[in-house]
């Protein structure tokens, strides 16, 4: 698993596409020429990062797993878990929402 991980944020910092079973990273350019890069786990969208505005949002897209929380925690989100209940930075998170990284 390390190693797709690897791979996974060197394509995220490269900003290039790459997919390896259920998780997928996709690099667009919106109207402006601004970039976007996704992150997919099982076609959940999961990680987005957008250029023209430097923001980076996260959500557990409702599956509060190990292999989630596994991915985002190797893109730099400390999502964790306590009493079956998912944490990001000491904080309880719902696994539906969409949070903003600080």
């Amino acid at each position: 698993m390390r190693k797709i991980k690897e791979a996974m944020c060197a394509a995220v910092k490269e900003r290039r596409y790459w997919k390896s079973g259920n998780i997928e990273v996709n690099v667009r350019k919106d109207a402006y020429g601004f970039e976007h890069v996704e992150v997919r786990l099982h076609g959940n969208l999961i990680w987005k990062w957008n250029e023209a505005e430097d923001m980076t949002e996260f959500t557990l897209a409702g599956w509060n797993t190990n292999t989630t929380r596994s991915r985002l925690n190797a893109l730099g989100v400390h999502v964790t878990q306590r009493n079956w209940l998912p944490y990001y930075n000491g904080h309880e998170i719902c696994s539906n929402a969409w949070y903003v990284v600080n």
